[in-house]
């Protein structure tokens, strides 16, 4: 049930609004090229952003155009954004072509021609790389019901505000307050599809993978208002999805300490065992950011005057900090 997170990690104890959602606990931020900052958080050897990509740029600083007609929207092989229904105030939706870093009609056919996307140090995630999120997530107890087995990841990886209502068990839309308990805050912003119409706001949060295929479509990731799982379609490349970025990490230092970590039960009802080679300071909270314990221990803490649910544990030694997610039964 680990979820790993580095020295930057810090938790707020209020109730507190990141960019795009409701993540408390980020590990860090970065700025992208157009200047607009961004948060990641980690899972195993994976960092990815929690806020879609907002560039208007590629990372040199050539410009990635903004198309709003529907008629030149339909027929574009280049890299092009756009608002959702072209109100401002929504978030921007890019096609294939500009993540691909294709802005000319000489790099659609050479790509050694084209642009970086993502800012530096950072990458469109690839289909692999979604993969391994997903395997992590469900590894680690993300599925909405607390298994280790079956994609049943979605609703720990939705926002919890911006969906329509559902009644189907275990789905991102049945009871939002519920979502996110992974971070990684996807929010529903829709698609734009290859006439240029839009579509799914409030119903879908679609995500562009940078990989395509032998049929000459490219990879992403659907989640959906009546689903409990995360599906893998792939389309053409005219449509205007969100984008996320991704980079692998090096925590050889963290690993270490983290590894040294034992913790079980987990789900457990009355004590969790914690085995370190030190004392460590113990801190739980709520999925809100509540503090509800703190001390310092290296064997059994109680937790029997806690409701049942999710909860974060947060261990540092002074210098490394790790966290947890742990289920009380």
């Amino acid at each position: 049930m680990k979820h790993i997170l580095t020295s930057l990690f810090f938790i707020l104890v209020n109730t507190v609004s990141f960019g795009q959602g409701e993540q408390l606990y980020p590990d860090g931020s970065d700025v992208d090229q157009d200047g607009n900052t961004f948060e990641w958080i980690n899972y195993g050897t994976q960092d990815w952003s929690i806020e879609n990509a907002e560039v208007v740029t590629y990372r040199d600083g050539t410009p990635i155009p903004q198309v709003t007609s529907d008629a030149e929207w339909s027929n574009l092989a280049t890299g092009a954004w756009a608002y959702y229904n072209n109100d401002p105030t929504k978030r921007r939706l890019y096609n294939w072509y500009a993540l691909a870093g294709i802005h000319d009609a000489a790099s659609f056919s050479d790509p050694s021609l084209r642009k970086e996307f993502a800012p530096q140090g950072w990458q469109v995630p690839s289909d692999p790389e979604w993969t391994i999120l997903e395997e992590y997530l469900i590894a680690n107890g993300y599925n909405y019901d607390g298994t280790t087995t079956g994609n049943k990841i979605a609703k720990s990886m939705a926002s919890t505000s911006g969906w329509g209502i559902s009644t189907v068990e275990g789905a991102v839309g049945n009871d939002q307050s519920l979502n996110n308990s992974s971070g990684f805050n996807a929010f529903p912003d829709g698609i734009r599809i290859n006439d240029g119409s839009f579509l799914v706001e409030g119903n879908n949060a679609v995500i562009w993978s940078s990989t395509e295929n032998d049929l000459g479509t490219a990879w992403y990731r659907n989640i959906g208002i009546n689903r409990s799982w995360v599906i893998r379609p792939n389309n053409t490349k005219q449509l205007g999805l969100s984008v996320r970025f991704f980079r692998n990490n090096s925590t050889a230092s963290l690993d270490d300490f983290t590894n040294s970590i034992n913790i079980f039960p987990n789900p457990a009802s009355d004590f969790i065992n914690i085995t370190v080679d030190s004392e460590l300071e113990v801190l739980v909270l709520d999925l809100l950011g509540k503090e509800l314990i703190r001390e310092n221990i290296n064997g059994k803490l109680d937790i029997s005057f806690l409701e049942k649910g999710i909860y974060i544990i947060k261990l540092t030694d002074g210098v490394n900090t790790s966290s947890y997610k742990i289920i009380k039964k």
